[in-house]
């Protein structure tokens, strides 16, 4: 798949139309539509601003010929550092209410 296919099937599916990516980037619908149909090259300055709008897109996924989805897996939360004995409570009270 090339990247202006991933581009444009991730496109569709966030429900983005062609005129509401075109007034953000500051371009004509019918230039969306060229860069997105492949009949025009997709700009380098284009492809970094819609990158820098969809922070989710994962670039190595992006420019591989491997992969079809551009998303990048969701981040891990990281919870701050408990005291062991939160843990213990917390695992306590688990127990308590499943038995």
């Amino acid at each position: 798949m090339k990247i202006y296919e991933k581009i444009r099937e991730y496109s569709k599916g966030k429900g983005e139309t062609m005129r509401e990516i075109a007034e953000k980037y500051g371009v004509t619908p019918q230039a969306i539509q060229m860069y997105f149909s492949g009949k025009n090259a997709m700009p380098l300055n284009f492809l970094v601003w819609y990158v820098e709008e969809h922070p989710d897109i994962d670039l190595y996924a992006l420019f591989s010929k491997e992969h079809t989805q551009i998303v990048s897996e969701p981040r891990a939360e990281y919870h701050k550092k408990y005291r062991k004995q939160h843990v213990i409570d917390r695992i306590i009270n688990i127990l308590e209410e499943e038995l």
